[in-house]
């Protein structure tokens, strides 16, 4: 049997009392209506979120970016004067020292990065001249300025040399002795037929110059560029280390230049190891076997064998760093560099104070490392405006050489950073005598010739700054003033 047509589904009507569902929040408009766009509404819940999220991410990145340049161009637009002056051919503008080091573990773009983003700007700005020397081992910046040092130390032992030769030599000839031992049988042997000589040709270069030639400087002098780091030994040049362990290998550069030998000192005596045999019994071969395969198989790698930063050049292809010249423990009975007088500013040849005579500063860079770190890395990522104008502040005092005399805290600068460098690297820099993780040490006779860029008592609110070693020894020194007035009282 055929079935007939199907009825159609019954609706159900809501009853009279029950309440409509709400209908969803939107806004149209006519015009939009007609080209077809639905109607604007909300988004959901879960979009809402995402949305939030993503613009509170994004907007503190862009805020913290566009107050970074505000602080730059704030600093740049203070020391632009400075770059506006005129300089003819008679004026050289001064120039900074910049050593660069990578941070522990890392490579040396980070510092460079640091470098380029905060501290060149300023110094572009104000028109000063600066030379960077960079490592990549630990010990390279250290033997930069010892051999500086030394090789100016050289020069001037070698000018003494000369003027004590000369000095002799204008006395041997008004003395009777070269009268009677080279006068009188010279006279005899004018009297002698001279042998022709042979002729000897020589490049007009040698004889005279294109200068002399037309009689450029007959009536009129060279013109003789002048320094501006020769006008005032306070404000002349400057050296700039980017980073804690920088800093520290320019110090002991300088105390090794000065208080060290000339010559490199003869390596000591190796010492031979006697070794100890043991009456033991001897173990089996197939024990012996998985020993020695075992021993083959994980070879441990030895602190010497791991690198300090890293680098894009093989350890094998550079030359090994030169050892110190002098330990820390000899710098008390060692004198201070005889070859100088330490009694005036020593000068270069360009009449420019020389390295370790130029007020020195230090510009920390904030690297952090590990899983552990990441709230404080976040937070000093979103705050990269403060590290900004710390910076540019201190580059600020280093365009108008704002400096004053080293001091025994100032061992200390930048000492904050070292709390940033990561436990293993420390253990493995200690057990490497690295240089970097061994204490700072100074003499009083060369930091008393030293001094600093007064970059005062800024904090950084993105960085935690550590003050822990300088208030140990500032309760020192208290310790040592409250216990003196004791000892005089008994």
């Amino acid at each position: 049997m055929s079935e007939g047509p199907e009825k159609p589904e019954k609706t159900v009507k809501p009853e009279a009392g029950a309440p409509e569902a709400p209908k969803k929040k939107s806004w149209s408009n006519p015009a939009l209506r007609a080209m077809g766009i639905p109607r604007i509404s909300l988004p959901s819940r879960n979009w809402m979120i995402f949305w939030t999220v993503l613009a509170g991410v994004t907007g503190g990145i862009a805020y913290d970016k566009y107050q970074q340049k505000q602080v730059r161009k704030k600093y740049t637009a203070e020391v632009e004067k400075l770059g506006e002056e005129l300089y003819d051919t008679t004026r050289v503008p001064r120039r900074l020292t910049i050593f660069i080091a990578p941070p522990p573990n890392d490579f040396l773009q980070e510092s460079l990065k640091h470098f380029r983003k905060y501290i060149k700007p300023i110094l572009n700005a104000a028109a000063i001249d600066f030379t960077i020397f960079t490592e990549e081992r630990q010990g390279d910046i250290r033997h930069e300025v010892a051999d500086k040092i030394r090789q100016l130390r050289r020069e001037r032992l070698a000018e003494k040399l000369k003027e004590e030769e000369k000095i002799k030599q204008e006395a041997y000839d008004k003395s009777w002795t070269k009268f009677f031992k080279e006068g009188v049988p010279n006279a005899f042997k004018s009297l002698r037929k001279k042998p022709e000589e042979p002729e000897v040709f020589v490049s007009r270069h040698e004889l005279y110059s294109p200068a002399d030639l037309l009689g450029l400087y007959k009536v009129v002098k060279p013109m003789e560029p002048e320094r501006d780091d020769s006008k005032d030994f306070l404000l002349s040049g400057g050296v700039l280390c980017i980073g804690r362990g920088t800093y520290k290998e320019y110090m002991t550069g300088v105390h090794e230049g000065l208080l060290g030998p000339l010559e490199a000192p003869a390596p000591p005596p190796e010492v031979k190891k006697i070794e100890e045999t043991l009456n033991t019994e001897a173990p089996s071969s197939e024990a012996s076997g998985t020993e020695t395969s075992a021993e083959t198989e994980k070879k441990e790698e030895t602190p010497d064998e791991i690198e300090d930063f890293g680098s894009h050049t093989r350890r094998n292809e550079l030359p090994p760093v030169p050892k110190p010249f002098i330990s820390p423990a000899d710098y008390a009975n060692a004198p201070l560099a005889p070859e100088l007088n330490m009694n005036e500013v020593v000068l270069n040849d360009k009449n420019v104070p020389v390295l370790f005579e130029q007020p020195v500063g230090v510009f920390t860079v904030p690297k952090l490392s590990g899983i552990m770190n990441t709230p404080t890395k976040i937070y000093r990522y979103y705050t990269k405006r403060y590290l900004a104008a710390e910076v540019a502040e201190h580059a600020q005092k280093v365009v108008y050489s704002e400096s004053r005399p080293f001091q025994n805290l100032d061992s200390f600068l930048g000492a904050e950073e070292e709390m940033d460098w990561p436990r293993k690297w420390i253990e493995r820099g200690k057990k490497k005598n690295s240089e970097w993780v061994q204490p700072l040490e100074v003499d009083p006779r060369v930091i008393s010739r030293m001094r600093v860029f007064n970059f005062g008592e800024t904090s950084n609110k993105g960085i935690n700054v550590a003050t822990d070693v300088e208030s140990v020894e500032e309760k020192k020194i208290e310790e040592v003033k409250i216990e003196q007035p004791k000892a005089e009282e008994k």
